[in-house]
């Protein structure tokens, strides 16, 4: 695509299409839906307090032409009482797919993620089956590390998870300057 796609915070007219993306099980899809969580009001909340950029766990819109036609989400995950790292989520809209948007904004976050924070691993979960999301991950340069079995619940079962992550040791040095 070559385009790097931009990330802002939700604006307030956007927050019910951020709703929409959250609840819509066709705007979500067969691996995202996970059951209406009427969380609405909490996230409205939230806007109001932060604009949904915490250190507990951020969202973002991604935008086309200054419009909201996706999310990145990012959170931390901790391996121990010292080590951190951020897992990533991303989705667009329906019209948006099949256009290298996830590909460009799973590159774009890794990016803003190493170039913004001092965390040394990027990971995303993926539900196994999930091919194009797989597909996604690794053009973006995370690398299938293993599956976490049963570690996802929807759809009333427990699901696999392939596991993706990059290393900021991963990625070429930053000039100096850059």
């Amino acid at each position: 695509m070559g385009e790097v796609l931009p990330f802002r915070p939700f604006l307030e007219s956007e927050l019910p299409v951020l709703d929409r993306m959250l609840n819509d099980p066709e705007v979500l899809g067969q691996y995202a839906w996970t059951g209406w969580s009427g969380n609405a009001p909490a996230l409205r909340l939230r806007w109001e307090k932060n604009r949904l950029l915490s250190p507990d766990g951020s969202v973002l819109a991604l935008v086309r032409e200054d419009a909201a036609v996706g999310a990145v989400t990012w959170r931390p995950v901790a391996y121990n009482a010292v080590s951190q790292c951020w897992n990533v989520g991303l989705f667009v809209l329906p019209e948006e797919r099949d256009r290298g948007v996830l590909t460009a904004a799973h590159r774009a976050v890794v990016e803003y993620l190493f170039g913004h924070t001092q965390v040394h691993r990027v990971e995303a979960h993926v539900e196994a089956g999930n091919a194009v999301a797989r597909h996604c991950a690794e053009q973006a340069g995370l690398v299938h590390e293993g599956t976490a079995r049963g570690a996802a619940w929807r759809a009333g079962r427990w699901r696999d998870v392939e596991v993706f992550a990059v290393l900021r040791s991963d990625l070429p040095p930053v000039a100096a300057d850059g």
